[in-house]
């Protein structure tokens, strides 16, 4: 990292920005789809993308299922697979 003295003024400091959604559900599926559509792309199977909505480490696919429940996640995995991932 390179050495800089920290400016109060900084143009390209990092500033976050939060949205209203319409449907909460509505923006859990767009975003758990795109998760499932890159990872299967790479290769992934659908049991090993299942996982990462099980994982902590994932905290947005985690926090989808969370809000949504597993049915939520498998039908989603399920849809772009055309296979269940429960077995």
């Amino acid at each position: 990292m390179a050495d800089k003295t920290f400016e109060h003024d900084d143009p390209m400091e990092l500033v976050g920005h939060t949205y209203p959604v319409e449907s909460q559900q509505g923006h859990d599926r767009a975003a758990a789809q795109t998760f499932i559509e890159e990872y299967a792309l790479m290769g992934w199977p659908a049991a090993r993308i299942r996982g990462l909505f099980d994982s902590s480490e994932y905290t947005a696919c985690s926090d989808i299922k969370r809000r949504q429940g597993e049915a939520f996640v498998d039908d989603l995995i399920a849809s772009v697979f055309g296979v269940s991932t429960n077995g």
